[in-house]
């Protein structure tokens, strides 16, 4: 989608785009002269829409005067309004790489830059100054280096999803993100990425999944008007893959934000998170893949988005398989294919039918849950729902604000657990039905708790299993102190609130239909205990 996500080449890096030349008017830029800092020497990339001009600590980007299917930069204006439009675009994601527009004059050696000023009326052009940064700082770069923890994906899905969260959702009169648009516009990536493949001999297997493609569109557009009208539409990035994150000060940092077509970043925010999840699974990193939807969910709430990821992530591999045949052609054939044959397998894995299993964890406050859910989510790929995260977004409370909640009372309820209880089974029933394997992680001290569950399991059609937490009661108290000292997590669970949950505690019954596993956290090989039950079939 959008410019074919081939044309244009990120803005502070050496040789990833193509040495190229200046119009005479311009060719002063090309000594160091022409700008109001230091600078050793400048260098000059070219890319289809752009120059790109390297100089000192500093990038400056110029729309070049050309016309292609999908913008027209042939006017001086519009040229000067895409600079304006790229500047108030990435400094919502990126206010720190992002400085200015700045005028193109001429001067008695040259054009030259002038900093500060937004206008000049005899302006020769006009360029986007950013802070210049490495090519091999970019997210892809570092992952195949290997120094991208997936810690790092998870904390950028939380950001991205506070950005998310301050964009501004689509007028209703507009027609992006219109179901049958966006119906529409999948449809024709899939004819265009199999028209483009077909040179590799891959245009078969692209169009074989057209039926797929369908049925999921088919179901989805409901689901794709809910979200439009409840506001999950929004202007955001539109070109979020890994090659346009850059690794700054240890954290990600998303910058080329699509400026010139509004329909390519008038997206669902779950296109949005889909894109980078899928260029991240496409290419091997699915514990990262999985770490950021993990972190962006948890922040966001919104796991109504999972019914639609897979959806979104299929669609983006088959743009960036259409957009490597048709705009690579100077790579081995070899390589070339191989790297379409990876992506289209991608999107054949998204829309192939799944049948993904419910798993929830029960125990006492400290009898470990939730380390348990984390791990067991990162093995599984699948969503972890936890109550406590939940409880407090109910509230209007960030995940470690302390409500000051008495015994059973407040945020803890019994009635405030109750809806907190019918929030996780929806979020769980979107997740399922959206193909992925969820995590329910919260106490579920009462038999009716988790009926609750098994009922939900049974309405989705995923397979049950529960998992109970144990530990000794030595070991509980002193892990609910230690956890309540810190005050790093989300659980505001203390001593006396683990007293009265031993008191209400009611075991695994036999009617209670539920095939589970019993493991001692403090055991050391309880993870992989959990694993074994949960890979044994069902009876």
């Amino acid at each position: 989608m959008g410019r074919a996500d081939m044309t244009e080449t990120r803005a502070a890096q050496p040789p990833r785009g193509a040495v190229g030349s200046l119009p005479e008017a311009l060719e002063g830029l090309l000594s160091a002269r022409a700008y109001p800092h230091p600078v050793a020497r400048v260098a000059l990339i070219e890319t289809p829409i752009s120059w790109v001009l390297l100089a000192g600590d500093f990038a400056y980007k110029i729309k070049r005067p050309v016309r292609y299917p999908f913008v027209d930069q042939r006017s001086a204006q519009r040229r000067h309004w895409l600079c304006e439009e790229e500047l108030r675009l990435n400094r919502r994601f990126a206010p720190e790489l992002y400085l200015e527009v700045c005028p193109i004059v001429a001067a008695d050696h040259g054009a030259r830059v002038r900093l500060g000023a937004t206008h000049a009326p005899q302006a020769l052009e006009y360029a986007v100054r950013m802070v210049r940064f490495d090519a091999q700082d970019e997210l892809d770069q570092q992952l195949s280096a290997g120094r991208v923890a997936p810690a790092l994906l998870e904390a950028f899905g939380r950001s991205l999803a506070d950005i998310h969260a301050t964009l501004a959702p689509v007028p209703s009169d507009a027609p992006w993100g219109q179901a049958a648009n966006v119906r529409a516009l999948l449809s024709e990536n899939l004819r265009q990425c199999a028209s483009a493949t077909a040179q590799l001999g891959l245009g078969e297997a692209v169009s074989a999944l057209r039926e797929p493609l369908e049925r999921h569109l088919a179901q989805a557009s409901p689901w794709m008007a809910l979200r439009r009208i409840s506001g999950r539409v929004r202007e955001c990035h539109g070109d979020l893959h890994s090659r346009n994150i850059v690794v700054r000060n240890a954290r990600l940092v998303p910058f080329d934000c699509l400026e010139y077509e509004p329909a390519f970043r008038w997206i669902d925010v779950a296109d949005e998170i889909a894109f980078l999840s899928s260029d991240l699974a496409a290419h091997g990193y699915r514990e990262h893949a999985h770490a950021f939807l993990g972190g962006y969910l948890e922040r966001s709430g919104d796991y109504h988005a999972c019914r639609l990821i897979k959806l979104y992530e299929a669609h983006r591999a088959l743009v960036r398989a259409k957009v490597a045949a048709l705009g690579r052609v100077d790579e081995e054939r070899a390589a070339l294919s191989a790297e379409c044959e990876r992506l289209i397998a991608h999107a054949t894995g998204a829309l192939t039918a799944t049948h993904p299993r419910l798993v929830v964890m029960n125990g006492l406050s400290g009898s470990g849950k939730t380390w348990l859910a984390r791990q067991l989510a990162a093995r599984l790929g699948a969503v972890h729902l936890r109550s406590d995260i939940e409880r407090k977004r109910r509230a209007g409370l960030t995940a470690l604000e302390r409500s000051d909640s008495g015994l059973a009372a407040g945020l803890y309820a019994g009635e405030v657990s109750e809806r907190v209880y019918d929030d996780l089974a929806r979020d769980a029933y979107d997740a399922l039905l959206g193909g992925f394997a969820v995590i329910v992680d919260a106490t579920l001290l009462r038999r009716v708790d988790r009926r609750r569950f098994v009922e939900l399991g049974e309405r989705a059609g995923a397979p049950i299993q529960l998992v109970s937490c144990t530990a000794p009661l030595a070991v509980l108290r002193e892990r609910v102190q230690a956890r309540a000292a810190t005050g790093a997590d989300p659980s505001e669970a203390d001593v006396s609130v683990l007293e009265w949950q031993r008191q209400r505690l009611e075991p695994i019954a036999p009617e209670e239909s539920l095939a589970s596993v019993e493991v001692d956290s403090s055991e050391p090989q309880a993870l992989e205990r959990v694993l074994a039950a949960l890979a044994a079939p069902l009876r």
